[in-house]
Order: structure tokens, then sequence, then C-alpha cells
């Protein structure tokens, strides 16, 4: 193996290594409690909220309103008015980011551009910088095709955020 694939592949993998790595402990933060009723206020209305009743059935709606005892959502266009008593929880539905996808997506595709340029530049033909341009060529087009297919996977997700639940069963 020549010096420069061995650079390659070494710098491919701590890129790879880089971009995979979890970043869950930046994103904690201390919050309410989840049994706590006046956390829903903060939400905006028209959000879109998935509420659980404790008879099991689930209720997908658009926030109109929070009071102390009830829970006004806005179900395909019709009021809907669930009773405090009767939700087991709240989840908040948004939008995944498809920043994560999109980056994996790149570094996969970066990876294997490489990987595949550099398996077909290993022979001794005499066209050394040429085969380093189709491996750099490939590299790039590699990264550009995951990046694309990151995105368009990563854009589809949704994410369910626990608003409120109750203390009891």
């Amino acid at each position: 193996m020549c010096i420069g694939s061995r650079r390659l592949t070494i710098s491919m993998v701590l890129i790879a290594s880089l971009l995979l790595t979890p970043v869950t402990l930046f994103a904690q933060t201390a919050s309410a409690p989840t049994g706590d009723w006046s956390r829903l206020t903060a939400v905006e209305s028209g959000s879109k909220l998935v509420v659980t009743l404790k008879n099991g059935k689930t209720v997908d709606g658009k926030l109109s309103g929070v009071s102390d005892s009830a829970l006004s959502l806005s179900v395909k266009n019709q009021p809907v008015e669930v009773k405090r008593e009767d939700v087991r929880s709240v989840h908040q539905v948004t939008k995944k980011s498809a920043t994560k996808a999109t980056l994996i997506g790149l570094g996969v595709g970066a990876g294997a551009g490489a990987a595949l340029g550099a398996a077909g530049g290993s022979n001794n033909s005499g066209f050394e910088k040429i085969d380093h341009a189709v491996t750099a060529g490939l590299t790039v087009v590699g990264a550009g095709v995951g990046a694309l297919g990151g995105y368009l996977i990563g854009r589809g997700g949704r994410k369910r955020v626990l608003i409120y639940e109750t203390s009891q069963p």
C-alpha cells in the first residue's frame, strides 16, 4: 500500500469518526417535570400534538387552547375538547432536522467514492497523476450523492417531544 493511499484512508477514517460522533450530550438541557400541566400553556397555538388517553386511544390534532381542566384541539378542522383527567400523555410533533442525516450521507458517500477511486487507481499503469485525480473526483461525487441521499432520507422524519405525562397510570 503506497503512502498516499494510507494517508487518504487515515483521513477518511478520521473524518467519518468526527461526523458520526454522538452529539446527544450537547443537546441535554434541564427542563420542568413532565407532570406539570402548565407546560402546555407554553406550546404555541396551532402546534401539532399527539394526545394519548388513559383508555389507550390517541388523538392527533392542532392545539387550539389550554385551560386548567381541558385541552382544546382541532382534529380534521373539527374542535375536540379533551379533559385533563382523561389524558395520559401529550407529545408535540415537529419536523426533524435533515442536517445530521445529510452529514452522515456526505461522510459515507465521500468514503465510498474515495475507496472506489483508490481501488481503481491501485494498479501500476504509469498514470499515477490521473489516478489521483480520478480518486479525488470520485470522492467529491460520492460526497455529493451521499449528502443528497442523506438529505432526502432525513427530511421526512418527525420528532416527538414529551410535553406532559400523568404521574399515575
